[in-house]
């Protein structure tokens, strides 16, 4: 099973952009939180620059740490091993090895590339959550998001980086890929990378943060201490007979 951005969605894809996207600078309050498909500013907190630290963890975490590096890599396996693609890796548990392998291997290319685009031109590489309210906005939002970025000072930009670095690395994955064209299947590959774009950002617009929050200990409970009464000087009963 094979999928294509036609022109017509492309252009249905950008026209979001012009109406949803927001600046960075509208947002208020620092910092960030990690994700399941990725690392995403919640819209209750402040945006700002990542720092180059920020963008190594925020690397890392994607393509190893993140479970949605394994389901996107193994989602892909399946539908290719059902389809017998590549041919020449067969069936059986072998071959799809082999092809979740080289999936795996073409998608962290992909975000790589990606990521280092992004911080060679200082485009953020993080998912910002929209301060809009209702289903739609929100969605529109998160589709143009994958077209749109922000760069250091917090304006929207076009995101190159995502597209070269996704059709760059699906065409050089044709090279380790046995009988596939970088004309059909490393184009295609370009466009997994944006349609995967599309899903990660919608999970990460729609997700509520606490499902993946860590819960905090709670100190265990502390029994009252009785404090112990003062004593009481001793009555004389003589003296109170003399009063």
């Amino acid at each position: 099973m094979e999928f294509a951005l036609s022109p017509k969605l492309i252009w249905l894809a950008l026209l979001p952009s012009a109406l949803f996207a927001q600046d960075a600078a509208n947002i208020t309050k620092p910092s960030q939180s990690d994700m399941l498909v990725g690392t995403r500013v919640p819209r209750d907190l402040t945006w700002s620059t990542p720092t180059n630290e920020e963008r190594m963890r925020v690397l890392w975490r994607g393509l190893f740490l993140s479970p949605g590096a394994y389901i996107r890599s193994t989602l892909t396996a399946s539908t290719n091993h059902l389809s017998n693609s590549p041919r020449d890796y067969g069936q059986g548990w072998a071959a799809y090895g082999k092809r979740n392998a080289n999936i795996f291997l073409t998608y962290s290319l992909q975000d790589a590339a990606t990521q280092g685009f992004a911080a060679l031109a200082h485009y953020e590489m993080r998912y910002i959550q929209c301060k809009c309210t209702g289903i739609f906005p929100r969605i529109g939002h998160a589709i143009a998001f994958n077209f749109v970025t922000y760069d250091q000072k917090g304006k929207k930009v076009f995101n190159w980086p995502a597209f070269a670095g996704g059709y760059a690395a699906g065409i050089l994955s044709t090279r380790y890929t046995p009988n596939e064209k970088w004309s059909a299947q490393g184009i295609q590959a370009g466009n997994n990378s944006i349609m995967f774009g599309i899903t990660s950002s919608l999970l990460q617009e729609f997700t509520p943060s606490k499902i993946f929050a860590r819960k905090k200990k709670m100190p265990a409970a502390i029994a009252p201490t009785t404090q112990p009464k003062p004593a009481q000087p001793a009555t004389n009963p003589d003296n109170e007979s003399n009063q």
